[in-house]
């Protein structure tokens, strides 16, 4: 009886042993594993800077030359965001009329019925709210796959449009036609960039086909 706890207690003590040099190994193996990986951006920062690509940063370190490029980067938005907040900006002013409507001619919330002229302040102020959000993911989608500049150009004339649906919709229901009609054509304008940028960068990555090429190349272009 003594030999075969003796034995027993060898072999846990053998098997035990193996299981922490196992894991010894496994640890050592993931940290070979995971080393190239924490390399890579410093990689990626030398490769670009001895192949010449940031060559008027080349007196940069790795980490400024990485905020530099975080700042183009936003550098590219800010037309963008600038056209965002402004958008916020109208939204908010909409929302302060319908407030001095409601003192103007007494109609307490919950309540959404009274004179004509507070339902006309109040349907324009709703109308512009509706179509808000889909008029920033078609400016954002615009901007980013087709072009900045002109999603902004766009923006800018979309917001111009509905300022002027929200004051003509406030003096008479006929006043809102036109401005209406203005805007809806910029939006529209605004989802046939979006399509076409979404279009034209799906083919470049996921088909490897550059749709402006092969056009141009059709028409002689090229």
């Amino acid at each position: 009886m003594f030999l075969m706890s003796f034995f027993d207690s060898l072999k846990f003590k053998s098997r035990n042993s193996c299981q922490v040099t196992n894991s010894s190994v496994s640890y050592g193996m993931f940290q070979l594993w995971l080393r190239p990986l924490q390399l890579l951006p410093v990689c990626i920062l030398t490769v670009c800077h001895c192949s010449g690509v940031f060559q008027s940063h080349l007196s940069l370190s790795p980490v400024a030359l990485t905020r530099r490029l975080a700042a183009g980067m936003l550098e590219q938005a800010v037309g963008l965001g600038a056209v965002t907040v402004l958008g916020v900006l109208e939204q908010a002013y909409f929302s302060l009329q319908v407030i001095y409507a409601r003192r103007k001619y007494s109609v307490s919330p919950p309540a959404t019925v009274g004179p004509p002229e507070f339902e006309r302040v109040f349907r324009a102020q709703a109308n512009c709210s509706e179509y808000f959000p889909i008029f920033i993911t078609v400016l954002w989608t615009s901007g980013v796959f087709f072009s900045q500049g002109l999603s902004a150009v766009c923006g800018l004339l979309y917001l111009y449009g509905r300022f002027q649906y929200f004051r003509g919709y406030s003096e008479s229901a006929q006043g809102r036609l036109a401005p209406l009609y203005f805007s809806a054509q910029v939006l529209w304008v605004l989802i046939g960039f979006s399509s076409l940028g979404v279009l034209l960068t799906f083919c470049r990555v996921y088909l490897n086909v550059d749709l402006l090429l092969e056009l141009g190349s059709a028409l002689d272009l090229v």
